[in-house]
């Protein structure tokens, strides 16, 4: 399973709200295609990785992203509640596949 914010957040890297410096930004960026990952969203919950949504949309996500999106098993979880957002049946999870 790969956990994936089912939208920006108010505060996303990927946004002008962002809550980093814009050459904190380019170094996460930088080192997250160096390492072909996913950003982790910065209101995952203690010891949970979600993945930030703006960073997937922008980038793919990262090879773990990729691999998951192919095999089905995306969760795509709601910034507000933390909980996993209910996609209508027949409808595939993120599929962002570069």
């Amino acid at each position: 399973m790969f956990s994936l914010m089912a939208r920006q957040c108010n505060q996303c890297l990927m946004s002008k709200n962002k809550i980093v410096s814009d050459a904190r930004r380019k170094q996460i960026l930088r080192e997250t295609t160096t390492k072909d990952c996913a950003f982790i969203c910065h209101k995952s919950p203690e010891h949970t990785k979600i993945a930030c949504r703006g960073h997937y949309d922008a980038t793919g996500g990262g090879q773990l992203a990729r691999i998951a999106g192919r095999l089905g098993v995306i969760v795509e979880i709601d910034p507000d509640t933390l909980h996993p957002v209910k996609k209508p049946e027949g409808k595939p999870h993120a599929d962002n596949q570069p």
